[in-house]
């Protein structure tokens, strides 16, 4: 399970830090406070690089989609919470920090499916989930998929078997909820599989035509959602006919990891953007809660039999 990997690396992590802070002569009791403010410093530096590799290849903005220094210091502490909160909490606890998935059964209505997106698992959606289960947008299923470097096919692949349990168990179609990768899995799904079993996509800070960071990234995921890929190329042709179904791309003009981030835009879905929020912090984003909700709403009142 991805979740012991992450438990694993923190381990290791912090009796790296500690290690280093005693060997430079700190106290046994100082050394662990130094090595978690060190920890927390080492992800505020990768946030900041994030921020200025993506500020590198960014897509043109609005004169007022520019921030100030003030909101660029929020934007930057707003993406570093959300860094400490997945890589402490999100990530190591996703059994404690989320509750399990509802029973699907007929009449429970419309299913939604929430898809965590690269190197991640259930837990980094958390804060959308409950989110949605707040607004009465359920039943909301957040499974986390068995693969971490693999293509995206593989992620696909296992999506396509809790689509196909959803839909069996409630006689239903199912809306897919995507963040980040997880937009790119659900569209690989729509490619081979068709939309006979899927109401709709909603995807959250998705980088549909790739990533320039994505040369960064590790695994052949990683190397299909760099922009111009042959992966990305192969959806792009599937799709040249229409909409497969309904879509709503949500995403924030300053991603720190969707760069450009008019990358996120998609020609055949309803496109949103917010401002002011990083692609972590957008998860739990009330502005991103209530555009999924909504739509998640117009689908389940747009479907026949209603």
């Amino acid at each position: 399970m991805f979740a012991n990997l992450v438990r694993l690396a923190l381990v290791a992590e912090a009796c790296a830090w500690v290690a280093l802070w005693t060997w430079l002569g700190a106290s046994l009791p100082a050394a662990p406070a130094a090595a978690l403010a060190s920890a927390a410093l080492l992800r505020l530096a990768i946030v900041a690089l994030s921020f200025a590799l993506s500020y590198a290849a960014r897509s043109p903005r609005a004169p007022d989609e520019e921030l100030g220094p003030a909101a660029s210091l929020a934007l930057l502490a707003g993406e570093w919470g959300a860094m400490l909160a997945n890589n402490f909490l999100w990530l190591p606890l996703e059994r404690a920090i989320l509750r399990p998935d509802p029973p699907a059964a007929p009449g429970g209505g419309m299913p939604v499916i929430v898809v965590h997106g690269y190197f991640s698992n259930r837990g980094t959606v958390s804060a959308l989930v409950r989110a949605l289960d707040r607004a009465g947008a359920g039943p909301v299923h957040a499974p986390s998929l068995p693969a971490v470097l693999a293509p995206i096919a593989t992620f696909a692949s296992h999506l396509g078997r809790k689509v196909d349990e959803a839909a069996a168990a409630t006689g239903s179609r199912v809306i897919l909820v995507c963040h980040s990768m997880g937009g790119l899995c659900a569209r690989e799904y729509l490619r081979t599989h068709g939309a006979s079993k899927v109401a709709g996509v909603i995807t959250v800070g998705s980088p549909h035509h790739g990533t320039a960071l994505a040369a960064l990234g590790a695994g052949r995921n990683a190397r299909e959602m760099r922009r111009g890929s042959g992966f990305l190329g192969a959806l792009a042709r599937a799709e040249a006919g229409g909409a497969p179904c309904p879509a709503l791309s949500v995403y924030t003009v300053h991603d720190n990891l969707v760069s450009p981030q008019d990358s996120s835009r998609l020609a055949w879905a309803r496109n949103a953007a917010i401002a002011g929020v990083g692609h972590l912090a957008m998860l739990a984003d009330p502005r991103v809660h209530r555009l999924v909700a909504g739509e998640i709403a117009r689908l389940r009142s747009a479907a026949p039999g209603r």
